[in-house]
C-alpha cells in the first residue's frame, strides 16, 4: 500500500504545480503542443479513452502508464475525476516511471 501513498503524494504535488492536463482533450492538446512528458490512465477508464490515449501518446512518442486508481479515486486525489491525464514535467514523470517500476517488482 506504500506505493499508493507515493502515487497520491506525487499526483497532488504535480497538480498543485500546474503540471497536469486533466481529461482526454487537454491531454491530446498537451501532446500536440509537445509539452507532455507522459500520459496516465485511470484503471477504470473507458476502452475508447484508453485506445485514444495509447494512440496519441504513441504518435507523440510519449510513454503511457496505467494508474492503480479509479476515476473516482483520482477525483479525491487531484480534485477532478479524470480517466486520462498528461504530465507536463519531465522530472515528475520520471519519478512516476520509477514508482511504476517499483510497483511491478513488488507484485511479481
Amino acid at each position: 500500500m506504500h506505493y499508493r501513498q507515493n502515487w497520491q503524494g506525487l499526483l497532488t504535488i504535480c497538480r498543485k504545480a500546474g503540471k497536469l492536463a486533466m481529461g482526454l482533450e487537454p491531454t491530446k492538446d498537451a501532446l500536440y503542443r509537445g509539452i507532455a512528458a507522459g500520459v496516465l490512465t485511470a484503471s477504470d477508464a473507458s476502452e475508447k479513452s484508453r485506445k485514444e490515449a495509447a494512440f496519441f501518446s504513441s504518435q507523440a512518442e510519449v510513454p503511457l502508464i496505467e494508474l492503480p486508481f479509479s476515476k473516482a479515486e483520482m477525483g479525491q486525489i487531484i480534485g477532478r475525476a479524470a480517466g486520462v491525464l498528461a504530465v507536463c514535467d519531465d522530472g515528475f514523470f520520471r519519478r512516476m516511471q520509477e514508482i511504476a517500476a517499483q510497483d511491478e517488482t513488488e507484485t511479481e
